[in-house]
């Protein structure tokens, strides 16, 4: 390994020194001279190089500073036989002088002791300009040259930090955009009064000590900010950090601070330790006091939770709750944690994490349901703490899709390709869309010409081709519909390529083109059930129904859109079957019964919704019971001495038992026909608003839709905070604490 090293550095570098740039430059710096070549002719070549160009300059500089040394032929006639003579002795003494002012200069150069090799060669030059002056002018040529073309690398890490997955939409160039909004006195006075620039010189040169005297003057007016106003800049500039996402060394960056400055210099910026150690931990307290009061007015909650392992592969567990603040009929989303789970993913673990910070804001009875994915070990831990699982519907058509389509599995396809399988083939459409993608992506070429040929089509907007990620079935999706966006001029542009891979034949375009329109309901579904401002739960039976039917009437123009078509189906089918039954997950149909909009119309099988009418009526009976006892022992009762013989009591003991179960039950069924009978409402209702303003007539039953319309359908309210916990864990801060993350990721969401 060692002769390779050499070998290779003696192969790249051997003759290194042999070229001028470097051979000069090393003798110019006053750390190396002719100590640091390797071989002396080297030095020897490059010394000679140092003494024609320093002549050329001592040259120079004597034709432009004083006459050069000329023999007096003015007393020699013209025509004299000397003038020949005379001009030839001229010419060599006034080059014999120069050369040897270059030699002089070069030896008395380096004869001059190495300065220690941690000093500046530049500070060196700067004080012995006036003793080496035409070595000075050679120094600045050479010395200025770089080793390496690392400082463009640079800009480039700082560009790959401005061009992020946020801003990543940026143009090259928009000269008029950031001056539209701007006065027109901002071009005609410098911004800085200071420092005046271009022709703004001579009416600003005048200005300063008035604008300085007037910035006194407001300052001396209005004073030292308050204690309150104080306390408001601090709870700003959290409120940005958490936000924004914002490191919180920003208020260390000198433009965040020149810009407060510029803005009210009253105001003291604090320093990061005295952010992250006092200021956000007491807002952090204010903020959770605030959530508090909001979960201790509720009576029922739903939560949705998942699990995220960061860069660092440190694994966490986030915690969203769900509920209607009191009075309102908005749904409101909290985030009560994002912990650092420190063992294994056991159901036992993660029933004792959940627990504990249950516990800790003192929820754990008001807790309806807990939406999550189809983890076995979740699942098993919501059945330890005997709480209702609810699974993410946006996790189960994600499922429906992959399965269907086979993004799951392996894209290879075998040798035999002339006699694939249907899924083979959509394997290996699916294979040469990722190709195509993965290749403009990577050429510069091919995407330049990419926009050129969407100009001369006539596009208004140049796009990109998008590639898709197989965990994420609806980037598949979006990846076949730019592909079908981009047809033509992809095709034209593929043929201009010499390096771009095979075209799609026609017969695959037809595919996509199948494909697109059944994948398009499925992802109108997910994006309609991840909401979080209204109730989702409700809709999960309808849109499904609404799904098949839109499956169904679908109609594929090849064979292959046609298998597609019944895979999705089959999926559907398979996966959704008891969606609407008591049995697994009745959360679902009680929810859609109880939607205004919905009611019995929902469901597909009108037994399904006569189970659930049932299971609800039982809950009324028993809230109507529970609300009998409470005010009974409310409402004070004479004590009445009973004769202990009196044989008779057991019997109306009993009666009286019977007739309040008869009543509670026949009341409930009632107040349950008298809801469904009433009109169906329009989709564009607000369920929640709609239960609260109808609390008085149907009350308890209000309270009960309330409980189940609350629940989220999905489990997209955590995964999205598992999104922004990404971005603020970066890579420019995976140092970050978790207990700090977790202070961030709640400012963020609840402040």
């Amino acid at each position: 390994m060692i002769s390779n090293l050499k070998q290779q550095v003696e192969q790249r570098f051997g003759s290194l020194e042999k070229l001028p740039i470097y051979a000069e430059a090393t003798i110019l710096d006053p750390r190396f001279k002719k100590f640091g070549f390797f071989m002396n002719s080297s030095f020897s070549e490059g010394k000679k190089t140092l003494i024609s160009k320093a002549n050329a300059i001592h040259t120079g500089n004597k034709k432009n500073t004083q006459p050069a040394i000329q023999i007096q032929t003015s007393i020699i006639a013209k025509d004299s036989i000397w003038k020949d003579f005379g001009e030839e002795v001229s010419s060599q003494l006034r080059s014999t002088n120069s050369t040897s002012a270059a030699i002089v200069e070069i030896d008395k150069y380096l004869q001059e002791p190495l300065i220690p090799r941690h000093e500046s060669p530049l500070k060196w030059w700067k004080d012995n300009q006036n003793v080496y002056p035409c070595l000075f002018e050679l120094m600045k040529k050479r010395l200025c040259i770089l080793a390496t073309s690392v400082p463009c690398e640079r800009i480039f890490s700082k560009a790959g930090q401005t061009i992020s997955e946020k801003r990543r939409t940026s143009r090259g160039s928009q000269p008029q955009s950031t001056s539209s909004n701007l006065p027109v006195s901002y071009f005609t006075t410098s911004s800085n009064c200071n420092e005046p620039t271009g022709s703004t010189m001579a009416t600003t040169e005048s200005e300063p000590p008035l604008k300085r005297q007037k910035q006194l003057v407001l300052s001396n007016r209005f004073g030292a900010p308050s204690e309150l106003q104080i306390k408001a800049f601090y709870e700003a500039i959290v409120r940005m950090i958490a936000e924004d996402l914002q490191p919180l060394s920003i208020v260390e960056n000198e433009g965040f601070r020149n810009m407060v400055k510029l803005l009210d210099s009253r105001y003291q910026i604090p320093s990061r330790r005295a952010l992250g150690r006092t200021i956000i931990p007491n807002i952090y307290s204010n903020v959770r006091n605030k959530v508090q009061t909001l979960l201790n007015d509720t009576s029922f909650i739903a939560l949705t939770t998942d699990i995220w392992t960061s860069i660092n592969t440190d694994s966490f567990i986030t915690i969203t709750a769900h509920f209607f603040p009191k009075g309102h009929s908005q749904l409101k989303t909290v985030v009560l944690c994002t912990k650092k789970l420190h063992h294994g993913h056991t159901g036992v673990y993660l029933a004792e994490i959940m627990t504990s910070e249950l516990n800790s804001w003192g929820i754990l009875d008001k807790i309806t349901a807990i939406v999550t994915d189809s983890g076995a070990n979740i699942k098993s831990a919501i059945r330890l703490m005997n709480i209702q699982h609810i699974p993410c519907t946006a996790h189960k058509l994600n499922l429906v899709v992959q399965q269907a389509l086979y993004l799951s599995e392996d894209d290879s396809v075998g040798e035999e390709s002339h006699e694939l399988h249907d899924s083979g083939k959509i394997k290996l459409i699916l294979k040469k869309c990722r190709v195509i993608v993965g290749f403009f992506k990577r050429s510069e070429v091919g995407n330049r010409i990419l926009g050129e040929k969407q100009t001369q089509l006539g596009f208004t907007q140049l796009l990109k081709l998008k590639q898709d990620v197989r965990t994420r079935w609806n980037s598949t999706l979006i990846m076949l519909e730019r592909l079908v966006k981009l047809k033509e001029p992809l095709t034209v542009t593929m043929i201009s390529v010499k390096e771009a891979p095979s075209n799609l034949t026609p017969e695959e375009w037809v595919i996509i083109e199948d494909i697109v329109p059944l994948l398009r309901p499925f992802n109108s579904l997910t994006i309609e059930l991840s909401a979080e401002q209204y109730p989702t739960i409700s809709k999960v039976v309808p849109l499904l129904r609404g799904l098949q039917t839109s499956l169904n009437a679908k109609t594929p123009k090849t064979s292959l859109g046609s298998f597609i078509k019944s895979n999705l189906m089959l999926q559907v089918n398979r996966r959704f079957e008891g969606i609407e039954k008591q049995s697994l997950t009745p959360y679902f149909s009680r929810a859609t019964l109880l939607d205004p909009r919905c009611k019995k119309a929902a469901f597909a099988v009108e037994e399904n919704a006569s189970d659930a009418e049932k299971n609800i009526i039982l809950e009324i009976a028993r809230s109507l019971t529970n609300n009998t006892l409470d005010a009974e022992r409310e409402v004070p009762t004479e004590q009445i001495e009973e004769d202990s013989e009196n044989l008779w009591n057991f019997l109306q003991n009993r009666v009286n038992n019977m007739q309040g179960q008869t009543t509670s039950t026949s009341s409930a069924i009632s107040l349950m026909r008298q809801y469904l009978n009433m009109p169906y409402q329009n989709l564009n209702c607000n369920v929640a608003e709609w239960w609260l303003s109808h609390k008085s007539v149907l009350h308890p039953l209000s309270e009960i839709a309330l409980k189940y319309t609350m629940i989220p359908a999905t489990s997209v309210p955590s995964e999205r905070i598992f999104s922004k916990t990404g971005q603020i864990m970066s890579a420019r801060r995976n140092r970050l604490l978790p207990d700090n993350l977790d202070t961030l990721i709640f400012l963020h969401k609840n402040m």
